[in-house]
């Protein structure tokens, strides 16, 4: 996921980043927001397992919702790979180099399925009770999770639905030149657009729905629920694509904006996705995912795009908090957090409560501190998984590049 497009590529900071392509563009601020991503979903789960309130409805500060809803980290995974991985078709939409479709999906290939598939067959045995069970991760090998069709292996695939959403979105990206070089083709998509918002409309009103609560939970977190974001994404791509240039000199010419105007927005753009993700928190997640307040999901992905595009045109002086390299280094290593960090916390989380009970109701110093040693034993098994799983076809995947 670390690959953009047919732009002028940043040799210097490509070069120490494995995976990328010698012709495609390496973005640092992409790199620290995953960071970011990775962080914000590690201390929602840290705080599911030791506050408890991940089911309820709780008032909190917007700064305490971004732990406590610290999902949206998936979300702006998702905003980050629409971003990303448009860039190239819309190059070739608008008359740039072709992308050579089987390279393409090789390149995914080799970024997704080592270490899932390692995951896969760990989770497999690790939770079996009897010699059968453990062919039950077999579906997930076909992603089939994304379609209601695979048992839960807990606490290992509770995070596996996202990549399911992603290799759909991996799967229907390649039309999107086809819908946008031609004026027939952009009527197609627009139909196609009209039809989807109209089904997704009908869907979260109740005009149908899936025929079990665990169907109607995986269509809300499909794809179909989640596309808002990955168009979002892609919406930004175009932006950057089309308008980047001319918006970075829009943004640094007006003197307001190199002094502090950039970062005030910055600020705005954050305050108000904290009001959100705090009225997520007194809704109640697993309220308003099938329900029409499931569009809270379109100015959540229009928060996210927005700092996105702030990052990475707009004259922020504040940016080396955003976007460094502590962050970079742990948007490195986050597909592996993501896939190790919820078997350890759960681990933890029953040790705290086998032996301080007291401390297993809510944060605390102690917890605290605690945590943040997970963390960094998450940080150096990822870094460990990342070296001898990731990396190898990372260096693989950088090859293709015809």
């Amino acid at each position: 996921m670390n690959t953009t497009a047919d732009l002028a590529p940043d040799d210097a900071a490509a070069a120490t980043a494995v995976g990328v392509r010698r012709s495609a563009t390496y973005f640092p601020e992409v790199e620290s927001l995953r960071g970011i991503a990775i962080l914000l979903v590690f201390l929602h789960h840290a705080d599911a397992s030791i506050s408890g309130l991940d089911a309820g409805k709780s008032i909190v500060s917007p700064l305490r919702a971004f732990a406590l809803e610290g999902r949206t980290g998936v979300d702006l995974f998702f905003v980050l790979s629409g971003f990303l991985l448009s860039l190239p078709f819309l190059a070739e939409a608008a008359g740039g180099k072709r992308v050579v479709r089987r390279d393409y999906y090789a390149r995914r290939t080799l970024r997704i399925l080592p270490l899932y598939y390692a995951a896969v067959a760990t989770a497999s045995v690790l939770s079996a009770t009897r010699l059968n069970e453990v062919f039950r991760g077999v579906p997930y090998l076909f992603f089939l999770n994304g379609v209601d069709m695979a048992a839960p292996l807990s606490p290992y695939s509770a995070v596996w639905w996202s990549l399911a959403t992603e290799v759909e979105f991996y799967l229907i990206l390649p039309l999107l030149p086809f819908l946008l070089r031609s004026r027939l083709g952009r009527w197609i998509g627009g139909a196609i657009l009209c039809l989807y918002a109209l089904s997704l409309w009908t869907f979260l009103t109740g005009a149908w729905h899936a025929s079990t609560i665990t169907g109607q939970i995986t269509l809300a977190h499909s794809l179909f629920g989640r596309a808002p974001l990955f168009l979002f994404g892609g919406a930004a791509a175009w932006i950057y694509l089309h308008h980047g240039e001319r918006l970075r000199k829009a943004l640094s010419r007006p003197t307001w904006m190199r002094l502090g105007g950039a970062d005030m927005a910055l600020l705005g753009i954050w305050t108000a996705l904290g009001l959100t993700l705090q009225w997520l928190a007194s809704q109640g997640y697993w309220h308003v995912e099938a329900h029409v307040a499931h569009l809270w999901h379109v100015p959540e992905g229009a928060f996210w795009t927005a700092i996105l595009l702030l990052l990475l045109l707009g004259p922020v002086r504040t940016k080396p908090v955003f976007s460094n390299r502590i962050l970079s280094t742990v948007g490195i290593l986050s597909y592996s957090i993501y896939m190790i960090h919820v078997p350890l916390l759960m681990v933890f989380s029953r040790w705290l409560r086998q032996q301080e009970p007291a401390l297993s109701v809510g944060w605390s110093a102690p917890v605290v501190g605690m945590v943040a040693l997970v963390l960094l034993v998450c940080l150096a098994l990822a870094a460990v998984t990342y070296r001898f799983i990731e990396r190898p076809f990372l260096t693989r995947k950088a090859r293709i590049d015809r």
